[in-house]
């Protein structure tokens, strides 16, 4: 053939040879579906007491031991496609593990389709994608819930296309991970009925594995595992501690691409009673039976909790199994939603509300004193006060270094005067350090006495 020729024939041969690789890695017509979100809801009660409906037809069920494909609504006619955990015989709530489209819910008669092009696709009922997996054309021979939970899209050597374990919202299962160069965050949800974005975050990154609460746009550390490298990936894991799996370690495996160990955090903790753990992994907790079942998530309190499945009891399957902020690892009184939007806490206790009055009865009614809105640029608004409160510390102090310091106490009260977004500060008489507290005071930790609050109010 004449070169001018073959430089012709090429691209065009090229292209032929790709239509034909593309035409044969299609999802066989006898594997696709549509599913319609109609008909009846699945009966027993289900985490956020949500109506849900089961993903299933002819050719998929969907179901893998507790796994299952579903639709879930908190509101009417605002549905979610998740996987479900738990099956409706346990006796014990059904669980929520991963949600596709929660910032987007879909109507009665919106619809899942599984083409042959291999594009795992949900359409509200007007035909609107809403969610969809992005993998057309890209080879996808079949779609499967695998045994850990993870949905995946796969080609014909069984390669993963697309999984769900890549895409988490607020939970972790088993063998599931944040990375860098990924999805890098768990966000928790509003409230158990609003299932939209929330204020809390835990993200990673090369400071650590950080809690975050969102106030008015600035982000506060709450927790976590701050203020060192744990590399490039988290993985929530369950490891046997011997041969025989009687007992298992709920830990965070970590540092996985790197060969040193991640330097200990360079700021106090609140009380940790568990080991940390080594280079490789961050312990939570141990439990004394099978745990391949669990999940890690932070919840709309801003808590991380991890739940585990036992389905070799009779009721109650669920169990709680572990917390950041509780009686074993870090004390409750440091998470900031502990005594709702203000109060004091102390020994897991919302103990008084604090006031110009002094400390009053707690309750849900319990409030920060409301301040005059800032002026234009930023300067404070009408003159203020503050009531004194001995004994108390911010739950920003353990990440912040106590603030700044030395200064004295005069000095702190006017930075505070001069900031219309502080809301008071926390002073320490023995190391004469000044914390400014941001609009946000929410749950106040019993300190010691040298440890004393001062709270801005209007006169």
């Amino acid at each position: 053939m004449p070169p001018a020729l073959s430089s012709i024939c090429l691209p065009f041969l090229l292209l032929a040879g790709f239509i034909a690789i593309a035409a044969e890695a299609q999802v066989p017509a006898n594997q696709t579906f549509k599913f319609i979100n109609q008909g009846e809801f699945g009966d027993r009660i289900i985490e956020y007491d949500a109506s849900y409906r089961v993903i299933r037809n002819d050719v998929y069920t969907f179901y893998t031991f507790p796994f299952r494909l579903c639709f879930y609504n908190t509101t009417p006619d605002a549905y979610i496609f998740a996987i479900r955990a738990g099956i409706p015989n346990d006796e014990s709530l059904m669980r929520w593990v991963w949600d596709a489209n929660r910032h987007r819910p879909v109507r009665e008669n919106a619809t899942l389709s599984f083409g042959r092009d291999g594009n795992l696709v949900l359409a509200d009922a007007d035909a609107r994608v809403v969610w969809q997996t992005n993998t057309a054309n890209k080879g996808v021979t079949g779609i499967k819930l695998l045994l850990n939970g993870n949905l995946v899209l796969q080609d014909k050597n069984g390669r993963f296309v697309w999984q769900s374990f890549d895409h988490p919202t607020d939970t972790l299962l088993v063998g599931q991970s944040v990375r860098i160069n990924g999805r890098s965050k768990l966000v928790s949800r509003t409230s158990d009925v609003d299932p939209s974005d929330g204020p809390y975050i835990i993200v990673l990154d090369r400071k650590g594995f950080t809690m975050k609460l969102n106030s008015s746009g600035q982000l506060l550390t709450y927790g976590g595992w701050p203020d060192r490298d744990l590399g490039s990936t988290v993985t929530f894991d369950a490891v046997p501690e011997n041969d025989n799996a009687t007992a298992y370690e709920l830990v965070l495996t970590v540092n996985q691409d790197s060969t040193n160990a991640p330097p200990p955090g360079r700021r106090r903790r609140i009380l940790q009673v568990r080991p940390i753990g080594n280079g490789q992994q961050l312990n939570l907790n141990k439990l004394n039976y099978n745990a391949t079942y669990s999940f890690l998530r932070l919840g709309s309190d801003g808590n991380l909790k991890a739940m585990t499945y036992y389905d070799k009891v009779s009721y109650l399957r669920w169990e709680e199994s572990f917390a950041f902020f509780s009686g074993y690892f870090i004390r409750e009184c440091a998470l900031p939603a502990k005594c709702g939007a203000y109060g004091l806490c102390d020994k897991r206790m919302c103990v008084a509300c604090p006031s110009p009055k002094g400390l009053l009865g707690w309750s849900e009614s319990c409030a920060p004193p409301k301040l005059a809105p800032c002026k234009s640029g930023g300067a404070t608004g009408a003159k203020a006060d503050y009531y004194k409160i001995v004994g108390v510390e911010h739950f920003l102090n353990p990440y912040l270094d106590d603030g700044e310091g030395p200064v004295k106490i005069g000095e702190c009260r006017e930075k505070c005067d001069k900031d219309c977004k502080c809301a008071g500060f926390i002073y320490k008489e023995d190391t004469s350090k000044c914390l400014l507290a941001p609009p946000l005071l929410a749950t106040l930790i019993k300190a010691v006495n040298t440890s004393v609050g001062y709270i801005k109010y209007s006169k």
